[in-house]
């Protein structure tokens, strides 16, 4: 650059550094703002976001929880589209949500969408929803399951769990007491000085104290306690803490069984306690899916601590309590027991509701069968007719 250019340069902004002071002592307006200050205290924009806009941050209002809900019950309504839209806008709040890119996948499974299934089931391995076991034998796949590109997304997330695990060792399990926590409702207008009803809830696998209790909400005055104690095993469900009534090992690992065997007595010594902390009258246990087929084995072990069992959409397990407990179960037949099952429930099918009915009858229980319309759920109606079938 020459000299002659370079003082150009320099005249150049002299001039306009000049022009600025002359705007800022002579252009003001009637707050006394110069234009220079005005373009200083404009608000900031990224794109299309005003951060000093009124209601910048409303978006952190959503209740999630409530979509949550909504998506859950549209699943459960067979209406795959709208829970998938709901599942999609949940996802924009939280892009880590591993449960909800999984629920998400099972609509677009149930609705035969293979690649739209296969692409969100492996977001939601991403995410922390590990179980690939589960993802090959969930039916909410059945539809999808045999075509190329979910076979594909399935052997490379088997694959992938297979490195997650290289290099961490062999995994064995030791029995050990521990504290475990439990919630607990009381009628409106509870007298600790009179006798109620006790109800003891046992939620499914993958389910926590805090979901099952909301149960309480969908009596009519309920004139009942109501416990629901966590079980025992942690597991995650994406970036949420689930828990199953045994531990996460296969079958015929014989922590399996034990750990089956202590939930038993965990439950067990529960109602114990709860039976001389409260002035209760009459014990029934109630159970949703895993916790249905715990309550059956429970309650029939346990006959004498319990008026009824409630069993909703779950399995009796003849083999665990003849076989394996050695238990008569023509013995225990003194209970009453209510079973509600989905005659659409494609979790745990309907016939496993008739089959537990039939073998129950046979030996002499006094079993109350309730068929609804719907899937893997504990809906209100079904609730409401459990509450007549305790107050008879």
């Amino acid at each position: 650059m020459s000299k002659t250019v370079r003082l150009l340069a320099v005249a150049c902004m002299l001039l306009f550094a000049l022009s600025c002071t002359l705007i800022v002592v002579e252009d003001k307006d009637e707050n006394g703002e110069n234009e220079c200050q005005k373009q200083r205290a404009k608000p900031y924009k990224h794109g299309k976001t005003d951060i000093y806009a009124d209601d910048v941050g409303d978006f952190l209002n959503v209740d999630l929880k409530e979509i949550k809900k909504q998506a859950y019950e549209a699943y459960q309504a067979e209406e795959y589209e709208k829970s998938a839209e709901l599942y999609l806008k949940l996802l924009r709040y939280d892009v880590k949500a591993g449960d909800s890119m999984y629920n998400l996948a099972c609509c677009y499974g149930l609705l035969g969408k293979a690649r739209h299934a296969s692409e969100f089931i492996e977001k939601s391995f991403d995410s922390g929803f590990r179980n690939v076991e589960w993802m090959k034998n969930d039916p909410d796949f059945k539809k999808v399951k045999d075509t190329d590109v979910f076979k594909d997304v399935i052997a490379r997330l088997e694959e992938k769990a297979k490195e997650k695990e290289e290099g961490k060792g062999d995994t064995f399990y030791i029995s050990a007491s521990a504290e475990f926590r439990y919630r607990i409702k009381f009628p409106e207008g509870y007298d600790e000085s009179k006798s109620y009803p006790l109800l003891v809830g046992l939620h499914g696998y993958g389910s926590d104290p805090e979901s099952f209790v909301g149960l309480y909400e969908r009596f009519d005055n309920p004139q009942f306690i109501y416990a629901v104690p966590q079980a025992p095993y942690p597991y995650m469900r994406g970036n949420e803490q689930g828990y199953s009534w045994s531990a996460p090992v296969p079958d015929e690992d014989p922590a399996s069984e034990r750990s089956k065997l202590e939930s038993e007595e965990y439950v067990a010594k529960l109602v114990k306690h709860l039976q001389s902390e409260y002035k209760v009258g009459d014990t029934y246990l109630l159970g949703f899916s895993q916790g249905c087929g715990m309550t059956y084995t429970i309650g029939i072990k346990n006959h004498e601590l319990f008026k009824g069992l409630v069993c909703f959409g779950g399995w009796f397990s003849e083999d665990w309590l003849v076989k394996k407990a050695g238990i008569d179960l023509k013995k225990m037949n003194d209970l009453r027991i209510f079973i509600a099952h989905g005659s659409k429930d494609e979790m745990v099918k309907f016939e496993e509701g008739t089959k537990a009915r039939d073998i129950l009858k046979k030996l002499g229980y006094d079993v109350k069968f309730y068929e609804f319309d719907g899937a893997h759920a504990v809906p209100k109606e079904a609730l409401l007719e459990v509450q007549k079938w305790m107050s008879q």
